[in-house]
């Protein structure tokens, strides 16, 4: 008999966890500090966290083009200024559904937008930083060198879609949670 296609497979969260966190143990070994200073120790972290968002970028960009492929991202009207805000918001709301919930089995929890190219994805319980111990320093570390790779996913996932944008992102919580975080979007 043949293999049922109709169900999708999954990987465990816990299986996702150790690949993250054996990626992140990579990328920070690929770059090593040059030197002895608290200085080359933070641009070696600054490099592993770019390095991530690369990463993420690609992931997002393939991503995207899998889950899009039937999809048009424009909207009808007169004014192209318009038409292009309706088709950014159109592919952020894409992104916040089904980008999301393919990755992290969710939805974005609030999308905010100014209405001028800006928009805040607020996700207040981000799977991955779940396990991330609150009030330590070497956890916010951490978390903000794993959360470059869902940054990247997000602006590899818009590249795909034709909207080039710069994405950061905050923690919503000072340490207390450090799961709950916003990824800010700035279409250029």
């Amino acid at each position: 008999s043949s293999p049922d296609t109709t169900t999708p497979s999954r990987v465990s969260d816990s299986s996702f966890e150790f690949l993250m966190t054996e990626l992140l143990r990579y990328v920070e070994r690929s770059t090593p500090p040059k030197g002895d200073s608290p200085e080359e120790a933070i641009f070696a972290k600054e490099m592993a966290a770019a390095k991530m968002e690369r990463m993420g970028y690609s992931v997002g960009f393939r991503l995207c083009e899998r889950l899009s492929q039937n999809r048009v991202f424009s909207a009808g009207g007169k004014d192209p200024a318009a038409v292009a805000a309706a088709a950014q918001l159109e592919a952020v709301k894409f992104l916040c559904k089904e980008v999301w919930i393919e990755v992290f089995r969710k939805q974005i929890d609030k999308l905010q937008t100014n209405h001028r190219g800006v928009f805040v994805l607020k996700d207040m319980e981000l799977r991955w930083l779940t396990r991330l111990p609150a009030n330590r320093e070497n956890s916010r570390v951490t978390a903000i060198q794993m959360l470059a790779f869902p940054c990247g996913i997000v602006r590899g996932a818009l590249a795909n879609l034709g909207i080039p944008a710069v994405v950061s992102c905050d923690f919503l919580a000072d340490n207390q949670n450090m799961a709950a975080c916003s990824f800010n979007v700035k279409i250029k």
